[in-house]
């Protein structure tokens, strides 16, 4: 009885604090990030060609603005409905809501999944070469499949975040992700070792996970869910007051999705972007296929695998910070909003910025040692560039979802179109002028614009001062600054780790790495950034440790 009182409390605790939601909720994704990381180093050796790592990781961008765009909404919204209807205790309308979502979600998924095999071939002319076009278009039409099966389990998931269900959130996705790299490695293995089948295969499984994942998520959570909805159940049938009806909360729950669903549409627009635009640009300076292939493998397969990692803050913590800043608006309790908001970014600035910096410095030791390519300075190069992309697009959508959040559609939107139009109009010719840092300026001349616009609005409407996250990122870059100084150091006494030897390197490496963030870590600790943004006492919890 008293581990359970104990583990009831530890469940209570999470759901009350904005920052252990964020971290339980972004620990199930970093889990999850993890595992495609880890499984993208000896899948780069399975497919054994920058060109089919071109063409995955291009397509995987393809499919996630399609997925994104389709079902990005709604999730947000579900979560939404369900903590303005859990503080009210309606459990008839939390059923409803259920319902609703189950067969919106389905409903979207299958439209997404026919607009991408339609188009398949299209998109395939667009960012394959011609020798390769069919296998583009059947990477594309495999991976069609997972946008009605991803946004089922999307309904689920986004049901229990709004009940603060994190744990189970979290666990959720760590599931999916672990049954998908197994699934994806064994079968892709025994297809190109044991029976000797061209590697075209092996990346035609790697894209079918996906679907397969999907699916094992579907009856994992289906399983969470009937234990869960008892309760619920439960509460309906002694309501004593009806609750929502229908058509009443369709409409709600729509109008809580379009704004998602044109957020999305506009917000997450570096995935197609970088999938057709990318090409064109590269095209356009003059580069041959073989550099094409190396540079998008790099962007779209390396990049997003690595950057993945710090941009996981952002639906960890925006998971987290929906109900929560729901239910206190709900409350009426303006200064729990505030904390909410200030804490959040606190932590994103805290845990990403230094996560992409490091990116940025052992871009070349990281792609050395773990990824297969034919041209190792370009590919680094163009690794470096991207830690930078990938910290404003770990930043841009907390900020923009906080406005949703926050009630601040109409503005946000429109800024949401500005910066699409920015980084749209200036991606080629900046790519055709400067070669692939082109593609990375524009995107950071965009997202600096509606990062900062945004922030100024909130700060105005909500009378909340940023001056102290100021002061906070100040410090924070000078203890990025000191790991940047240390790491020079380290290479200096024969800890580099970009060339020789893989395994060598491998500990040099992480070495090498583990001393630069601990110098990161005590320089912001001496300077207390860390007690302060986490709420933490180090030197009570020392005296615990000691008695």
């Amino acid at each position: 009885m008293a581990k359970a009182s104990e583990k009831t409390k530890d469940t209570n605790r999470v759901k009350k604090s904005i920052i252990l939601s964020g971290l339980v909720g972004t620990g199930g994704l970093f889990v999850a990030k993890a595992l495609g990381l880890v499984y993208s180093i000896p899948l780069s050796t399975i497919l054994g060609s920058d060109a089919y790592m071109s063409y995955y990781g291009t397509a995987y961008r393809i499919y996630s603005y399609i997925l994104n765009v389709f079902t990005a909404g709604f999730p947000f919204a579900i979560a939404t409905l369900v903590a303005r209807y859990s503080v009210k205790n309606d459990n008839r309308s939390l059923l409803l809501i259920r319902k609703i979502s189950l067969t919106v979600m389905a409903i979207t998924g299958l439209a997404g999944m026919l607009l991408m095999a339609g188009f398949s071939g299209l998109l395939a002319n667009l960012v394959a070469p011609a020798r390769d076009v069919s296998i583009m278009a059947w990477v594309l039409r495999i991976l069609a499949l997972a946008i009605f099966f991803v946004p089922v389990l999307s309904a689920f998931r986004g049901f229990y975040q709004g009940r603060r269900e994190m744990k189970e959130y979290a666990f959720s996705q760590a599931f999916e992700q672990l049954f998908r790299v197994g699934f994806l490695l064994s079968v892709s293995w025994l297809l190109v070792y044991a029976l000797n089948k061209e590697r075209v295969f092996a990346l035609y499984t790697a894209v079918l996970s996906t679907s397969i994942a999907a699916v094992a998520g579907i009856l994992q959570i289906y399983s969470f869910d009937r234990r869960r909805i008892v309760e619920i159940r439960e509460g309906a049938a002694v309501q004593e007051y009806e609750g929502m009806e229908q058509s009443a909360m369709i409409r709600e729950f729509l109008a809580l999705a379009i704004p998602y669903l044109l957020v999305a549409i506009m917000g997450y627009c570096d995935d197609i972007f970088n999938s057709v635009l990318l090409p064109l640009g590269l095209r356009m300076h003059g580069f041959d296929g073989d550099t094409q292939n190396v540079i998008l493998s790099a962007c779209n397969y390396v990049g997003t695998k690595l950057t993945a990692i710090p941009m996981i803050l952002a639906p960890g913590f925006t998971s987290a910070l929906i109900p929560h800043i729901s239910s206190a608006l709900e409350e009426r309790n303006m200064k729990k909003v505030s904390s909410n908001v200030r804490d959040c970014l606190n932590i994103i600035f805290y845990i990403g910025l230094p996560v992409s910096f490091c990116i940025f410095l052992y871009s070349r030791e990281l792609y050395h040692i773990l990824f297969y390519t034919d041209d190792l300075a370009t590919s680094s190069a163009v690794l470096s560039w991207i830690a930078i992309e990938g910290f404003l697009g770990t930043v841009g959508p907390v900020v923009t979802n906080i406005m949703m959040a926050l009630g601040l559609k109409k503005n946000v939107l429109k800024r949401l179109l500005i910066n699409f139009l920015i980084k749209g109009s200036l991606m080629v010719p900046f790519i055709y002028l400067w070669g692939f840092p082109g593609a990375v300026i524009s995107s950071m001349c965009g997202n600096i614009y509606l990062s900062a616009a945004n922030l100024a609005e909130i700060s105005r409407t909500y009378s909340i001062s940023f001056k102290p996250l100021i002061r906070k990122i100040i410090k924070i870059c000078i203890g990025v600054l000191c790991m940047w100084g240390a790491k020079i150091l380290l290479d200096h006494i024969g800890l580099y780790a970009g060339e020789g030897a893989k395994l060598t390197c491998l500990i040099r490496l992480m070495v090498n790495g583990i001393m630069s963030v601990l110098v990161y870590l005590g320089v912001t600790a001496f300077m207390r950034i860390p007690q302060t943004i986490f709420h933490v006492n180090f030197s009570k919890i020392l005296k615990r440790v000691k008695r």
